[in-house]
Order: C-alpha cells, then structure tokens, then sequence
C-alpha cells in the first residue's frame, strides 16, 4: 500500500483544504492508500470535527509539528532550524521509512530545501527540479525547471535536460526523447551565456535537440523543453492563465468549450494538482499555494500515481 505524507499547514487554505482534499482523494482512488497528516494537531481535529469525523474514522495517522516558519527564516536553512515545521516532517517521514512520498502546498524554497538536505540528490545530479507535462497537439510535452531554481549555471541546464529525458522515458516510455533548451532564437549566437554555453556542454548529447523559441513549445517537436526556474515558472503560469481565458470566452459555447477543455484540461492546475521534484533521493511533489480541495486532491492522486510507478 502507498504511504503519503500531506503537509496540513501549507498552502493559502491550511488544514480546511488539505484534510477535505485527502479525504476526497480517499474516496476518488482506485485503491486504499495510508496518509499521515502532518501539522498542527489541535487544527487539525477542528477540521474533522466540522467533517464529522475523527482521525481515526478518516484512517489517517496525525503528526503534530509544533513549528512555525516564519517570513524571517532563511528557507534554505529552515529544515534544520525548524525541524518540527510540517513542511520539513512531511519531508523528513520519507528518510524515516514512514511514508512512500511527501505533497505539500507550502513555500517552494522550503519544501526544496528540505528534500535537497533531508533526502539528498541523485548521484550525478547537481540541484533538483520541478517539471510539468503540458499539452500539445502530438504529445505532452516536460517542461523544467518550472520554479525550483530561479536563476540557472549551464552545468544546471545541462543536467536538467538530461533528468528531464530520464524521466520522459520512465514515465512514457519513449526509448529515445529529444531535449530542447528554450532560447530566444535557433541561431548558435543568440541568447543568454548560460544557455549558449549549456548548448556546448550538450554537444555531442544523442537526446539534444538544440535551441527552441517560446513560439515552438507547444509544438511537440521536442519531448523535454529546459529552462531556467524563472522562465519555466512563468511559462506554466501563463499556460494556466491560458485556460481560465478560454473558459471565459466560451462561457457561452458550452459544447465547444467542454470538447476544447478535455484536449487542455492539462493547463488547468486543479487537474494535476502538484508537479513532482526530479532528482532526489525520493518522491516529492509541490501543489500550488492556492490550492483549493479539488487540487489537494488530484495531488494526492498524482502522488499515489507516481509511487505506483
């Protein structure tokens, strides 16, 4: 059975939207998985008393975390100055043998931090990342990193394409993906120094399929698209932006809209509900702030998935 720890103090909503999105997860999975609830306990138990349910009906386990992180803590310190934060014991569970995989809603830096320092990297692989699959007419296409490392080295953008390929493969089976670094232009000059010189560290790469402009994504051409935290964070931003506009101007095309919101329903971030941390030691997954119980759930779901395998 799937051991998951949810951080219940994360994100904009605390324990109201995490505790509802675990049990609606419960109810919608396919097949019984175990969840510790990490957070503060008496909050918690508010939570499932206006349910109508104790802990032990919902069959899960709570952890008390007593800590707070606050705005003055440095988030890459915090999982050993505030060990007992939810954020860092959500993580922390996984190197105890707890629990399979962590979800939490809560800062990106701490969340980073702690599996970086907690769980540790996989050998070879300098920083983790954040990826997200996003639709397009010919496959889902990976985009990384989308927000764990804002400002990115070549080395980085090198490894992520290489992580981004590696799981392309795992996950979808593709024998030989192709890796795309998102530039400005096609051309060897063009682009930031950091991009250019990843391109020379990916020569010779048998994945690497050159530079890519922003118009070209949603091509399907390349099967990972590598970027820097900054862009690709703005990027899946904007891909989501994207879907709440459709649904404004199709307001009055229901069928249109309804056959339209199947083929990107990806884009809408209430459907996937957390993106998964690639080379850690470990399986972490990061839901949006304002994830509401819906999201709470579909990452639970997408975490029960990835353990699966």
């Amino acid at each position: 059975m799937v051991r998951l720890a949810v951080d219940a103090d994360s994100g904009d909503f605390g324990p109201e939207a995490m505790v509802r999105g675990v049990m609606a997860a419960r109810l919608a999975a396919s097949e019984p998985f175990a969840v510790c609830v990490c957070g503060n306990e008496e909050r918690i138990r508010r939570v499932l008393a206006d349910i109508g349910g104790g802990a032990e009906r919902c069959e899960f386990e709570i952890e008390h975390c007593p800590d707070v992180i606050s705005d003055g803590d440095r988030r890459s310190t915090a999982w050993k100055t505030k060990r007992g934060a939810s954020i860092v014991r959500c993580v922390a569970l996984q190197k105890e043998g707890r629990v399979d995989a962590s979800v939490s809603a809560g800062d990106t830096g701490v969340l980073i931090g702690s599996a970086l320092f907690i769980l540790g990297c996989v050998d070879g692989v300098a920083r983790p990342a954040l990826a997200a699959f996003i639709p397009t007419p010919r496959k889902p296409v990976l985009i990384l990193d989308v927000g764990a490392n804002i400002d990115c080295r070549a080395e980085l953008l090198a490894g992520f394409a290489r992580l981004g390929c590696e799981y392309v493969s795992r996950v979808r089976g593709i024998m030989a993906p192709r890796a795309a670094l998102l530039n400005v232009g096609s051309e060897p000059h063009k682009g930031p120094p950091a991009i250019r010189a990843a391109a020379g560290l990916l020569d010779g790469y048998e994945n690497y399929a050159g530079f890519m402009e922003g118009n070209r994504v949603f091509s399907g051409e390349a099967d990972v698209v590598v970027c820097d935290g900054f862009v690709g964070n703005a990027l899946l931003k904007a891909c989501e932006s994207f879907y709440a506009l459709t649904s404004e101007f199709l307001a009055d095309s229901k069928e249109t809209y309804e056959k339209l919101s199947q083929k990107i329903g990806a884009l809408n971030p209430e459907n996937y509900g957390a993106v998964p941390l690639l080379g850690i030691k470990g399986t972490v997954l990061k839901a949006h702030g304002g994830s509401s119980v819906t999201s709470i759930k579909n990452a639970v779901l997408t975490a029960v998935r990835y353990v699966s395998g």
